[in-house]
């Protein structure tokens, strides 16, 4: 009975207190990172405001068959509620960020949650535009696999998505927000008195060495140019070399008789 009483009056004079306030140098230390993370935010918002149109011309509205047109319809608008969703939990933990409450352990306890939660939805975001991707490609070929090479461009389109969504995932994510969110957890972790893992030593990407040096011309500004001419860049890159790597492939399977380039010219035209 005696230890149940002291239980209960060290309860209330803990409950009592108010949480252990973070040193400014921790708040300093945290400062860096959600400012990074503020600002790729607000670069990846705007560059989704101007790549989305081009997103949304890639279903066939044109086509001259009405069932497609519909269910062209109904991918555009599942698209849009999926970006919608998403934006508004975006702008939910962005609202979050630009708070200057971390003066106290729970703040940033609170703030770690929000964040490891956010970042997987933010991979459940671009998850979902795989089975999106494969109703887009059926829509391409009209839902025909008995036409020639119609299965090869569908496996090819299908493909393309997938390897962008891998690449999206590995290395914007992790560019973008998942290195600062890495921070953040391993302060919280250290602030709670969690053993960390010490980092592996690394050197850094030509990403990291652009950004440091537009960053020391620019300021800020000089992120949101480094992360928009990598962006564009990138687009590039994974466009032309997957354009290669098609050539090359049409090019070994017509000298093998594999490919006949006039049936898969007819193929694609069909698909214009």
């Amino acid at each position: 009975m005696m230890n149940l009483e002291n239980f209960k009056e060290l309860w209330n004079k803990d409950a009592g207190q108010d949480p252990p306030e973070i040193s400014l140098d921790k708040q300093r230390e945290i400062h860096s990172p959600l400012q990074m993370l503020k600002i790729n935010m607000e670069t990846e918002f705007w560059l989704m405001i101007v790549t989305l149109p081009l997103l949304l011309t890639g279903f066939p509205f044109a086509s001259p068959d009405a069932n497609i047109k519909i269910i062209s319809t109904f991918v555009t608008i599942l698209t849009l509620a999926f970006v919608v969703y998403f934006y508004s939990r975006f702008l939910k933990l962005y609202k979050l960020l630009r708070k200057n409450s971390i003066n106290t352990n729970y703040d940033l306890f609170n703030l770690k949650t929000q964040l490891l939660i956010s970042k997987e939805i933010y991979i459940s975001y671009y998850i979902s535009y795989i089975p999106l991707a494969f109703l887009l490609c059926l829509i391409k070929i009209n839902f025909h696999f008995d036409m020639e090479y119609n299965l090869a461009i569908f496996g090819i389109s299908l493909l393309i998505t997938l390897l962008l969504v891998c690449f999206v995932i590995k290395y914007w994510i992790y560019y973008m927000y998942g290195r600062y969110i890495d921070d953040i957890v391993e302060l919280v972790d250290e602030l709670n008195g969690i053993e960390i893992r010490p980092k592996a030593i690394r050197k850094k990407t030509w990403f990291e060495r652009s950004q440091k040096f537009f960053m020391n011309k620019l300021g800020i500004k000089g992120n949101i140019l480094n992360t928009v001419i990598w962006f564009i860049s990138m687009y590039i890159f994974i466009i032309l070399f997957l354009t290669v790597i098609l050539l090359i492939i049409i090019i070994i399977g017509a000298k093998l008789d594999f490919i006949n380039i006039v049936t898969l010219q007819r193929a694609l035209e069909r698909l214009n």
